[in-house]
């Protein structure tokens, strides 16, 4: 991405944005957002830590636990957790890459699934985690992803169609019978 690409997307200069993995430094105020994100927001499911069932250690863990695929349970995926961070180290948000898709993912979830603090929406940081979340999905060898989008949410769907997707049938989750609008992305 060049700097014209972060001006069209109204991302002031000075405020890269990429995703750090696991294995590296946390960001500095890591465990702010977890807090702020709780047991959820947006339809992002939140996180263990977050909603004050484990402490960080624990959950950093079971980060590392489900990209490795170990201590998965029955209905889950193996899934890379990535944290959204600005060049100043701070966090804008959290990406979450499924490495396949199961029958309940195929039809609520997806592959991908963001989460930008609420501070920082607006500021066209969507489009740019996407794009890069795209791009970590596609270094696992995959040739297309499916999101899923909540049909209330027009500026996730906007977000998706911006990076290439495409509308598919609606999905359905078989747990909470939710429906979702389904989008296909070419790798």
């Amino acid at each position: 991405m060049n700097t014209k690409d972060f001006l069209r997307m109204g991302i002031p200069l000075g405020q890269t944005t990429h995703l750090v993995g696991l294995a590296e430094p946390t960001p500095i105020d890591l465990e702010a957002v977890l807090r702020e994100l709780g047991a959820g927001d947006s339809f992002f499911r939140g996180t263990t830590f977050g909603s004050g069932e484990c402490d960080l250690p624990t959950f950093l863990q079971q980060c590392s636990d489900e990209e490795q695929g170990r201590n998965l349970p029955a209905d889950k995926v193996p899934q890379s957790t990535f944290w959204v961070v600005n060049d100043r180290n701070q966090m804008i948000g959290i990406v979450r890459v499924r490495h396949r898709l199961n029958e309940r993912l195929l039809q609520y979830g997806g592959n991908i699934g963001y989460y930008i603090r609420p501070s920082e929406r607006g500021k066209g940081y969507g489009k740019v985690v996407l794009q890069l979340a795209l791009k970590k999905f596609r270094r696992l060898g995959a040739s297309r992803a499916l999101l899923t989008v909540h049909p209330h949410n027009a500026v996730s769907a906007r977000v998706v169609l911006a990076n290439g997707g495409v509308a598919d049938t609606q999905g359905k989750d078989p747990i909470s019978g939710e429906v979702v609008e389904r989008y296909w992305i070419e790798l």
